[in-house]
């Protein structure tokens, strides 16, 4: 015998989802699409003027080569995280 819980509103599925909805929306979407749009823009030291440059900083960021030197040491590090943790997950005395 199954027993299932049968609502006759959605209203009652939308209560329950949006304060979820309204986190995830306050801590994850705001502050992502902040980030995206504060990344075509350069500031003096203080903050007080805002210059928007398009995408002269990803131009300037794909020209230094230590940034491809970072990617290459996460890429590393990540490849040694995954072969550590499944060594020694799958290690049994």
């Amino acid at each position: 015998m199954e027993n299932r819980a049968i609502f006759s509103g959605k209203l009652l599925a939308f209560l329950l989802v949006a304060p979820q909805l309204a986190i995830s929306l306050i801590f994850f979407y705001w502050p992502a699409a902040q980030a995206v749009w504060q990344s075509f823009l350069v500031q003096d030291a203080f903050g007080l003027s805002t210059q928007f440059v398009w995408f002269e900083n990803y131009a300037d960021l794909l020209r230094t080569p230590e940034y491809y030197q970072a990617i290459g040491v996460t890429f590393v590090f990540s490849a040694l995280v995954v072969v550590f943790s499944l060594a020694i997950g799958s290690y049994s005395p």
